[in-house]
């Protein structure tokens, strides 16, 4: 399998941040912290820029959150056109989007 990932959203300690930890199999993994407007849940449109495991930065990207139901759709777009796409739902832990890149 390549080009699978998944992310997990946590709420940061202001509104509207949100602290994101990554793996994929092609990316590796990482963590990110992305900044939006807040909301109730995670649902939003956001900044967010992604590090890998030794903090260095690796890319920046809008992120989309549609909360649908109980479950999210989830969008990554560079100069808006969209980069990946995913779903997930929220855990106890935070908000669990399993994703695909569609772009590179």
């Amino acid at each position: 399998m390549s080009n699978i990932g998944c992310v997990l959203y946590k709420k940061g300690d202001e509104p509207g941040i949100l602290i994101a930890r990554f793996c994929h199999t092609d990316d590796g993994n990482g963590t990110g912290v992305a900044t939006g407007t807040p909301s109730d849940d995670f649902e939003g449109i956001y900044r967010i820029r992604y590090y890998d495991e030794k903090e260095n930065f690796q890319d920046e990207r809008e992120l989309v959150i549609q909360k649908n139901g109980d479950q999210y759709q989830v969008s990554w777009l560079d100069k808006g056109k969209v980069t990946a796409i995913g779903m997930g739902m929220e855990t106890a832990k935070g908000l669990a989007v399993g994703y695909t890149n569609i772009e590179k």
